[in-house]
């Protein structure tokens, strides 16, 4: 079966459409729907001549219109340059995580033989300090050119030695600085045994990790997971979320039986900000569960996540939130898997499998510290694993949201690594396309995306085509301006008097075309000018942004033609959540806007939008031969 180009399905009574190699998808209307059963493989004209009885030219060109801009912005059906296309299918090695479980034996005292002239010494024999620091010693001489890693510790119950613990990460986070490597250091606690759980956590497994950065927390906080462990949930927040930088906590529920579905409220109303619900690990621990039995439970996770989002209650939910951020990215994941390329894990044996979840399986077991080797042919079988290079992933339209799944589950449910388990994949593909749905609802209501992106990571930041995407899926979009718009804005501009022509460093009421080409095309690097449009394509007005020296404030002017579209309830709330959209992209926390005296439809527009008047710059524009006032308008982006 040939390769879906746009994959179309339909749930709920609603119809979606995904490019499955960008992860971009949108909501169709009857008109996108039928033209896509041809687009891109049909000539324009034949999708003409093939609709003309069931819609209007003009539906027809517009759809295709949205289709080709979106084509033009990469967002679909981007053959991608040959070295990219290559890039698909090369293993990109290079340690990031080394998962250690220590082993349980105390210190021991030994006695060296006695030399010639005198007895014999006393040594501290410490078999966990000795393995923890050869993973560490693993670790960094494996990542090759990973910058950012993670070494985690796995303790049951309780954290048995907090000092020891300590003292390892802090040799490990000076050794990571001497390397020039970022460091994260993780602690997970599984099995707690915790009082008064509510009935939907009951006979699940529950554990919990802590991740610090600064080393000389770490103590700290793992005395606070030692001996006598919080005991319950309330306990546990307090353990998991401490009121301090670089530390940070989740807990997870690994289901052990279909019916966890009420556990992420729980958890939630018990002050849990970041939950994951770990299904790799219930079909590793419990290969009898049924993924299709599983859904109920996860698509009830899904729905409450949803309906707290709805409300701007944000918090993080794994895998849910992982995968809307993928889809509202369109960042796609070829593999999900990055066990024994990008992970390997020590048990207390010192025994080196390649990942946590494949301890005790003798046939994957790849190398030993006592030995002081790795084998090399043991962990070649993973490099081909991924949506690229599995066959039955290759024809799957959520293979790039999906990675290709987990080895160990394939494993588990299957008996390969490499080929997926089908009842596993079927599930795999409802939930997805569940999410895609519940993303939209989430989306067309102006949830945030990018704080709950702020939740899942420290770094990056989403991009510019990523705001690109998101507006098309609003009411209002914008694009970057282009050489042809050149003539519509002399139009614009020429004797315009409104505060976003006028109140700049320029100061000018006309701009010749060549003016207005030479901006297109040497736009200045601290600005970004945009295209506000409708869904239609049609232009309507003008936003431009430009960072202040000062971090985190910006100062930005609006200009709508039409002054109805000042009061379009429609614009404001597609306006509203542009504004989210570039505060976070620039990292923006507030934002400034110039409106002359006369421009009123702009003031009340921007006081819909949540501004605050913020004073007026006084006789701080000259025009038509005399001094005007420029009132400014405030908005605290973070409120939004």
């Amino acid at each position: 079966m040939p390769r879906e180009l746009i994959h179309r399905f339909e749930l709920d009574g609603k119809r979606f459409a995904m490019d499955p190699e960008s992860c971009f998808c949108f909501e169709c209307d009857a008109a996108s729907w039928d033209v896509l059963e041809y687009f891109p493989q049909v000539s324009v004209n034949r999708i003409f001549h093939l609709l003309r009885e069931k819609h209007s030219e003009k539906e027809l060109s517009e759809v295709i219109g949205e289709l080709e801009w979106l084509r033009a912005t990469k967002s679909i059906l981007s053959a991608g340059k040959p070295e990219d296309l290559k890039k698909q299918f090369e293993v990109e090695h290079g340690l990031k995580r080394l998962t250690v479980q220590l082993p349980s034996e105390e210190p021991q005292r030994v006695e060296a033989k006695r030399g010639w002239f005198g007895r014999g010494a006393t040594v501290i024999s410490n078999p966990a300090r000795s393995l923890g620091q050869s993973a560490v010693d693993i670790l960094l001489a494996r990542a090759e050119q990973q910058k950012e890693l993670q070494l985690e510790f796995l303790e049951e119950s309780y954290v048995r030695r907090p000092d020891l613990i300590a003292e390892l990460c802090d040799t490990a986070l000076r050794a990571a600085r001497l390397a020039d490597k970022s460091l994260t250091v993780a602690v997970n606690v599984s099995d707690l045994k915790l009082k008064n759980l509510p009935p939907s956590l009951q006979g699940h497994h529950l554990s919990a990790t802590l991740e610090v950065r600064d080393p000389q927390q770490v103590s700290d906080h793992l005395r606070a997971l030692g001996r006598g462990a919080p005991d319950t949930l309330a306990r546990l927040v307090k353990v998991l979320q401490p009121d301090a930088d670089g530390v940070t906590g989740r807990i997870i529920v690994q289901p052990r039986h279909a019916d966890f579905g009420n556990a992420v409220e729980d958890l939630d109303k018990a002050g849990f900000t970041t939950i994951e619900l770990d299904l790799d690990g219930a079909y590793v621990a419990n290969p009898s569960l049924k993924p299709s039995d599983m859904l109920e439970g996860l698509s009830q996770s899904a729905v409450y996540y949803a309906q707290c989002l709805l409300k701007h209650h944000y918090f993080r939910l794994d895998p849910i939130a992982s995968l809307f951020w993928r889809i509202y990215d369109g960042a796609p994941l070829r593999r999900a898997d990055p066990a024994a390329t990008n992970e390997l894990a020590v048990d207390e044996k010192g025994d080196v499998y390649p990942s946590p979840r494949f301890f005790g399986l003798e046939e994957f077991r790849c190398g030993s510290i006592a030995e002081g080797r790795i084998d090399r042919e043991k962990l070649a079988p993973f490099d081909d694993l991924g949506s690229p290079t599995t066959a039955v992933c290759r024809t799957c339209w959520a293979r790039n949201l999906c990675g290709g799944g987990a080895s160990i589950v394939h494993f588990r449910l299957g008996g390969s690594i490499r080929a997926p388990h089908g009842p596993w994949c079927d599930a795999q593909r409802a939930w997805m396309a569940s999410a895609i749905a519940a993303f939209h609802v989430l989306s067309s209501e102006g949830v945030n995306f990018t704080r709950v992106y702020h939740n899942l990571t420290r770094n990056a930041k989403p991009s510019f085509f990523t705001m690109v995407r998101a507006a098309f899926r609003m009411t209002v979009g914008m694009r970057p301006i282009e050489e042809s718009d050149a003539p519509m804005l002399v139009r614009w501009e020429n004797w315009n008097d409104a505060a976003y022509f006028v109140f700049n460093e320029t100061g000018i009421l006309m701009a010749t075309k060549y003016d207005r080409e030479m901006d297109s095309l040497h736009p200045q690097g601290i600005e970004q000018e945009l295209i506000l449009q409708h869904r239609d394509g049609q232009a309507f007005g003008l936003l431009k942004i430009r960072p202040d020296r000062v971090p985190g404030i910006a100062h930005a002017w609006v200009y709508i033609r039409d002054e109805k579209d000042y009061r379009s309830d429609s614009v404001r709330k597609g306006f509203r959540t542009l504004l989210k959209e570039a505060g976070g992209q620039q990292s923006i926390r507030r934002l400034t806007v110039p409106a002359t005296e006369k421009e009123t439809a702009l003031q009340d527009f921007l006081l819909s939008l949540g501004f605050e008047r913020a004073g007026v710059h006084r006789e701080a524009l000259f025009l038509h031969g005399k001094y005007h006032n420029v009132p400014l308008f405030i908005l605290e982006l973070t409120r939004l």
